[in-house]
């Protein structure tokens, strides 16, 4: 697509993006139809109800408020869709960018998405996008865009379906999609190779961390007798083959296909591992769900609590509203910059969702020709590889404010995509060994299916009963566990396309393409799925449904120890106590009482106490033991103490011994592949680690599955000794001394004591990640959702639910300027006090309910709109905001001090400079091929660094 130059955006405007002519982009709206009504009703928390009479109206009522709360954070999030972010957002993106532009689909296949959607999508997106740039249109003449575009000097592009298909694609297609582990197993399992005294011996040990099916230990969701066994299951070494160990042994050496090999990225990405990264590092969708029949209940109607960890972010993901017409009767949460709700409830139903981790990705190796990368052989005859070539441009004004480039400072970063294209679909290569002549692609089973699978979910928001919801998802294409409640059942649904492996090769590991061989997909419902469980209740925090089921390809995904382990006790507990008449109370205490309790710590803390009995070693590591008993006698709570430590040492002593085992069991086996365990919420990596929830205290994945088998005997492997060593347990004891010993000399000399009552750990915290200018607010570390939720069915504003820390975020320049200073909008808070004390807000649904908590009321007619294409302005402001020293908009708030002047004296050095604007519309075709970033010579590529954001 041709370049296209732009001044500034006239009008009220101009104070903003400086001054000049205006080129317009006319956006259709509804066809050849009258001009339809849409109301909005808003509470005081920002919640809107949109009313309308057809799928059009409604979406365009839903895109309208989007735009008015979240429009900087949706601009952002379809860049990321689109693979694009770096350009505007800095060298951060990077990895994002490329995982995107070689995971996910190009600009022409967005296209044809859009143009094979169905009339129903289309009128939604064509709705949705008609209603953000009406926003967009009022924004501008207000003077209230939001002030980060300024601040980036980024122009306001129109909104287009085509945009919310690209967050769709990214936020399905990445999350809703499991597996792909095998390139990470294999290069874990020829670290082993070289580390053990043999290859058999490493495979037989490698079981331990891996398992196809899961283990009768498990705790299932639903009982084993209600879902299907696999089939699949793990070779013995005798039984692989030569190309799959040679698969196997290549993988160790792997680099990731199309980029210059002076570029670091995360090695998830090289491994083909779908993760968010840069801005949205933490993003997944992941989840815990509590629900409750009505024979466990005191008022006979069925309970729902808990909801989606999807991340802390400020603004969330997550965007509250209730949708009213054309079958509609629905209150709950969508996805911001998609126009459908995704959880909540109707007048009949209420439903959330966990993810599934089943696995839907195969990872394949290929042979490559010796005398050309590009051509590969399948089924016995060579193929050309699809490829296509793809410039990365980074932003200067968002390189310096990560501190990575100084401002002015232009880079732009080559990417080759290639894919390989068989068995009628179409699979990214990832990573290749140069030696080896061999790469690693991957087979989706949902490959293109996430917009009609999109919209398949947002169906059950029409649903009157849980017979009609199970028909909307009968054949849904991605990995979730719905769980749904009416007034009288509760249900729990498994969905995914699972493919039919037949091939030979173990499952685990990358398989030769001769030994791959899909017969065919079946659907989760028909496989996993229960009505009226024989239990009475379900709980699920993304573990297995049952033994037997399938495992994962993630190592130590689900094992004989899981989070939800601590939820099943909770509840087994409260129908124990009340005598199966629970309350919604109840399942709040619950959903509450299991964010806050350690989950493995139970199975390795007695462990450590047998290790340190009295009178069998030193006083110091025996008051150790006393302080995990003190700790154990919580429940492993980690509430925070009310003097900013908590109240024991139990938790301190437990984190540190804990890392030393990690090295002591595990490192001379697993060596460079060793998991690193970090036990701070606020402390991710910036390669896409971390997690913000609660980190490894059950957040992320479970590093612990193979100690607590180890510790339980459960394992092939001697992980705490050789197999000369006594069998008594004496070497077990020996290590967990060993460990303590270190940690607690570590801990002697962080707190200045001997005494371990000394060692209380200050409160851990979880942290909101600001999309935007905001500031990074922190509450006590909870590992809890993103949405918490509590339902009863027709029980009106009895139901309820948060949104931290609001369903705002924006902010136009003027209140921009005074976030920096540290006076930021209230708006953008008024749900953290709510979610920091585990309180509902209201949630009602029928009209009355609206009415009675409505604080405004607005009326609007359909219709398309003109919206200028603003100028990219060159600012003083933009610099000043993002150059300040060691990047990052947190320490921008240094810079006022050194202004020493108003925000008007600011507003006033806004310029009115021309600007130039790329629309990088299709992908580049050749390498040959020059093109300017936005303005800014482009230098050429010299090693660029990533680093966190």
């Amino acid at each position: 697509m041709r370049r296209r130059s732009f001044l500034g955006a006239a009008g009220a405007a101009a104070g903003l993006v400086g001054s000049g002519q205006v080129t317009a982009t006319t956006l259709q709206g509804q066809e050849d139809g009258p001009l339809e009504e849409v109301e909005i009703l808003t509470d005081e928390y920002g919640v809107s109800h949109v009313y309308a009479d057809d799928v059009y109206s409604l979406a365009y009522g839903n895109g309208y408020v989007q735009a008015r709360d979240r429009l900087f954070q949706m601009d952002a999030l379809r860049l990321v869709g689109r693979g694009e972010s770096a350009e505007w957002l800095g060298p951060a993106q990077l990895p994002s960018d490329i995982e995107v532009r070689r995971d996910l689909y190009s600009r022409d296949r967005i296209n044809q998405q859009w143009e094979d959607a169905s009339e129903t999508t289309r009128a939604a997106l064509r709705g949705f996008s008609d209603g953000v740039n009406r926003k967009i249109v009022e924004r501008i003449a207000e003077g209230e865009l939001p002030g980060e575009f300024a601040a980036l000097g980024r122009p306001i592009e129109p909104w287009k379906p085509e945009d919310s298909i690209a967050w769709i694609n990214y936020a399905l297609g990445f999350f809703g999609v499991n597996g792909g582990a095998e390139l990470s197993n294999a290069r874990t399992l020829a670290e082993m190779f070289e580390n053990f005294e043999s290859e058999r011996d490493a495979w037989a040990a490698y079981d331990d961390l891996n398992n196809v099916v899961v283990p009768e230990e498990h705790y299932g969701s639903v009982l084993s007798s209600e879902v299907d066994d696999t089939d699949e299951r793990a070779l013995e070494y005798d039984e692989l083959s030569e190309d799959q160990l040679d698969a196997i042994r290549a993988a160790r050496d792997a680099v990731p296909w199309g980029i210059d090999e002076g570029l670091p990225v995360p090695d998830g990405l090289t491994e083909g591992l779908r993760e968010a990264r840069g801005m949205l590092n933490g993003f997944r969708f992941g989840s815990n769900a509590v629900i409750v029949g009505e024979e466990h209940t005191a008022g006979e109607k069925p309970l729902l609590g808990a909801g989606p960890q999807m991340g802390l972010f400020k603004p969330p993901i997550p965007y509250e509203v209730g949708i009213h017409g054309a079958g509609f009767d629905i209150v709950g949460m969508g996805v911001v910059a998609a126009p459908a709700l995704v959880i909540g409830r109707t007048p009949d139903i209420a439903w959330t969702v966990t993810t599934s981790q089943d696995e839907m990705i195969d990872t394949i190796a290929v042979e490559l020709d010796p005398e050309d990368r590009h051509r590969y052989r399948w089924n016995g005859e060579w193929h050309e590889m699809a490829t296509q070539q793809v410039r990365h441009y980074t932003n200067p004004v968002g390189g310096a404010a990560q501190g990575q480039t100084s401002p002015g400072e232009y880079t732009v970063v080559r990417q080759e995509v290639a894919r390989v294209e068989q068995e009628g679909t179409s699979m990214p290569v990832i990573a290749w060994n140069p030696e080896e002549n061999v790469a690693y692609c991957q087979r989706i089973t949902s490959r293109m299916d996430e917009l009609d699978g999109a919209f398949q979910w947002a169906e059950v928001g029409r649903a009157n009963s849980i017979d009609e919801f199970e028909s909307y998802i009968s054949e849904f294409p991605f990995g979730f566990n719905f769980h749904v409640v009416s007034d009288d059942e509760i249900a729990y649904f498994r969905t995914g396309k699972l493919p039919d492996r037949r091939g030979d090769g173990d499952p685990r590991m990358p398989k030769p393409q001769a030994e791959h061989d899909w017969g065919g997909f079946e659907f989760g419902t028909s496989v996993a799925s229960v009505r009226n469980p024989e239990r009475g209740y379900v709980v699920n925090w993304n573990n297995a449904p049952a033994p037997g089921w399938r495992a994962g390809s993630s190592e130590q995904q689900w094992g004989t120890v899981h989070r939800v382990d601590v939820m099943d006790r909770l509840i087994r507990e409260a129908i124990a106590r009340t005598g199966g008449e629970l309350t919604r109370q109840d399942v709040e205490d619950i959903v509450e009482d299991c964010s806050v309790e350690h989950p493995y710590a139970p199975r390795s803390v007695p462990a450590m106490l047998e290790a340190v009995a009295p009178g069998f070693v030193d006083d110091q590591l025996t008051a150790m033991g006393e302080e995990l008993e003190t700790w154990a006698a919580t429940d492993y709570s980690f509430r925070p103490g009310s003097n900013g430590t908590y109240d024991n040492g139990g938790m301190a002593i437990w984190e540190e011994t804990r890392k030393e085992l990690q090295e002591l069991v595990f490192r001379d086996e697993l060596g460079e592949q060793t998991p690193t365990l970090n036990y701070d919420p606020t402390n991710a990596d910036g390669m896409g680690g971390g997690d913000p929830h609660a980190a490894d205290h059950g957040a992320t994945v479970n590093e612990d599955v193979t100690l607590v088998a180890a510790i339980d005997g459960d394992t092939e492997y001697r992980w705490f000794g050789s197999p000369g060593d006594d069998a008594d347990g004496s070497t077990q004891s020996e290590v967990i001394r060993k460990a303590m010993q270190r940690a607690a000399d570590t801990l002697e000399e962080r707190y200045g004591s001997p005494d371990p009552a000394d060692w209380l750990l200050e409160n851990r915290q979880s942290e909101f990640s600001p999309l935007g200018a905001a500031n990074a607010d922190r509450v006590p570390m909870t590992n809890r959702s993103s949405f918490p939720q509590s339902y009863v069915v027709g029980e009106g504003l009895e139901n309820g639910a948060s949104l931290p820390p609001s369903n705002s975020g924006h902010q136009n320049v003027v209140e921009l300027l005074g976030t920096l200073a540290g006076n930021e909008p209230d708006r953008l808070t008024n749900q953290l006090d709510l979610y920091e004390n585990f309180e509902y807000k209201p949630l009602p649904l029928a009209r009355e309910g609206v009415e009675e908590r409505a604080t405004a009321q607005e009326t609007l007619r359909t219709q398309s709109e003109e919206i200028a294409d603003a100028g990219r302005p060159v600012t003083d402001l933009a610099v000043k905001l993002f150059s300040v020293p060691g990047g990052g908009l947190r320490a921008v708030r240094d810079l006022t001090g050194q202004l020493d002047r108003s925000v008007n004296g600011i507003l006033d050095d806004i310029g009115g400079a021309a600007a130039t604007d790329v629309d990088s519309g299709e992908e580049d075709e050749t390498e040959d091929e020059t093109e300017d970033g936005p303005g800014v010579t482009i230098p050429g590529f010299d090693g660029l660094s990533l680093g966190e954001r």
